[in-house]
């Protein structure tokens, strides 16, 4: 799929009508986009895949990519950095969406081209995807009075691009959204849906839209839905059988489970049920939040669940796991701004 330039209201039937038809992936069409980016058959293949929010305020995102199966292939298919932050500004008296990193995570992304190989992408997320796996960053509101849900036509554009250039700039493979902490005075119901059909619009069609099935999902609509790749569910320990957000099984989570927590063996067995009839039930994805290291809450015992419900009793291998935060952060953070693009 090319990229397409969107267009602003005035023949807003055609524009939706455009986009249902550009956000639909044809089979063929996402087998060649595939091939043209460094893949492997863990996410092209595996099912269900194994997706995880790393925490990136205190946890070394590459703890993610040191758990495998026995034929070497990593455990986990995609990292959600968590995460950036929806701010904004005004300028000549019209308010306009940010993106901001904060300084923990601004030197994970940072890419500096006069020292490549010192830079956080090179360190961090090319070292997750050279394993195969996706990495991507969420997006939340931080307490601004803007998120998601309220945005004019303007901003939806304005922020579609903010977001589809952090992807390019940083060698991202996707945004996913939360809609959390936003702090609303009021809903604007097409601003949701317009941010996503105009992100990917503007993005290569192999690059991935994720979304978390908490916070003013209602308001999506179809145009929309179809433009996202996986949905999760926000109710962690909870095993939610119908998909959410009007989407088919296999863009769906039935998991959400907080890696935070230790759990024991009553609830092991209950996971491994859970991936077993996640795999059998032909559904997308296992869910997690909140990897710790190994040495603080060990996640291996749910893994090794999951893997022999969902893998044919498949043992998981850990090698590491236990990495600490290891890079400076960047005092301020660093914003991002329409004028950044423009």
């Amino acid at each position: 799929m090319k990229t397409h330039k969107f267009t602003l209201p005035g023949v807003l039937f055609i524009v939706c009508a455009f986009l249902l038809v550009s956000c639909t992936k044809d089979l063929a069409e996402n087998a060649d986009a595939e091939n043209a980016v460094p893949a492997t058959r863990t996410y092209v293949d595996k099912n269900p895949k194994i997706m995880v929010y790393v925490e990136t305020n205190d946890t070394n995102p590459l703890n993610a990519g040191d758990y495998y199966l026995p034929d070497g292939e990593p455990l986990i298919d995609m990292v959600e950095f968590f995460a950036s932050n929806i701010h904004k500004r005004t300028v000549n008296g019209l308010v306009q969406p940010t993106l901001y990193l904060n300084p923990e995570l601004t030197r994970l992304l940072e890419i500096d081209p006069n020292n490549p190989d010192s830079t956080g992408y090179r360190k961090y997320v090319k070292r997750l995807q050279d394993k195969g796996i996706k990495v991507l960053v969420t997006v939340l509101g931080d307490w601004q009075g803007i998120g998601v849900a309220n945005m004019n036509s303007t901003q939806t554009t304005q922020f579609a691009r903010i977001l589809a250039h952090v992807v390019e700039k940083y060698g991202l493979d996707g945004i996913g959204f939360s809609d959390h902490y936003a702090s609303y005075s009021s809903i604007n119901t097409t601003s949701y849906s317009e941010i996503i059909t105009k992100l990917h619009a503007l993005m290569p069609a192999e690059k991935l839209i994720t979304v978390n099935d908490w916070g003013n999902t209602n308001t999506i609509d179809a145009a929309a839905r179809v433009c996202i790749d996986h949905v999760y569910h926000g109710y962690w320990g909870g095993f939610l059988v119908t998909p959410g957000l009007g989407v088919e099984k296999d863009r769906w989570s039935p998991i959400s489970l907080n890696l935070g927590s230790r759990y024991g063996i009553a609830y092991l067995h209950k996971f491994r049920t859970w991936s077993m009839n996640t795999a059998n039930g032909g559904y997308d994805a296992i869910c997690n939040f909140n990897l710790r290291r190994s040495s603080e809450v060990d996640p291996l015992p749910v893994f090794q669940a999951y893997a022999q419900g969902a893998y044919g009793g498949s043992e998981v291998i850990r090698d590491g796991g236990d990495r600490p935060q290891d890079w400076p952060f960047i005092s301020g953070g660093y914003m991002i701004t329409i004028d950044d693009i423009n």
